[in-house]
């Protein structure tokens, strides 16, 4: 799964994590990789699903949110490759297993956690007032020195 919007936070814990998946989602055996959350523009988040398990921990910061004097300049042109004109390098890729995993419909289920058109367009302002049910998790993750 790939995307260039964010995840609406409360959508995706509602779609993946807190109570028993519905639908082509309680298929999903296995998912893996890094996610734009809406209410955490800087940094990526790490997902990972092993089984009824869901976790979405805070990981490297978005290189689009820091000044490029920064970037390691071996890089640089590896950054340059995923880069989008507006989010910077900002964005989801995702690994889905599952077993009898309707594809097209999983897929589906996962763009419906996205932000809708209008809420993309109402910024990273607007985005930020989002309730963030993943919040507490990454608040302590950030205290105990995980990020």
């Amino acid at each position: 799964f790939r995307a260039r919007r964010p995840f609406h936070p409360e959508r995706l814990h509602a779609a993946l994590g807190g109570r028993p998946r519905e639908g082509a989602l309680s298929h999903l055996l296995r998912l893996k990789g890094f996610a734009w959350l809406a209410s955490w523009g800087s940094r990526q988040g790490i997902a990972a699903l092993a089984g009824t398990q869901f976790t979405l921990t805070p990981g490297s910061p978005w290189w689009a949110s820091m000044r490029r004097e920064h970037w390691p300049s071996a890089q640089e042109e590896d950054i340059q490759k995923d880069w989008h004109a507006e989010y910077g390098d900002r964005r989801t890729e995702l690994v889905c297993i599952g077993r009898d995993l309707d594809h097209a419909a999983a897929l589906s289920e996962l763009e419906k956690c996205l932000l809708t058109e209008p809420e993309l367009k109402a910024g990273p302002k607007s985005w930020s007032q989002l309730w963030d049910p993943f919040f507490e998790a990454w608040a302590t993750a950030q205290r105990n020195g995980v990020t």
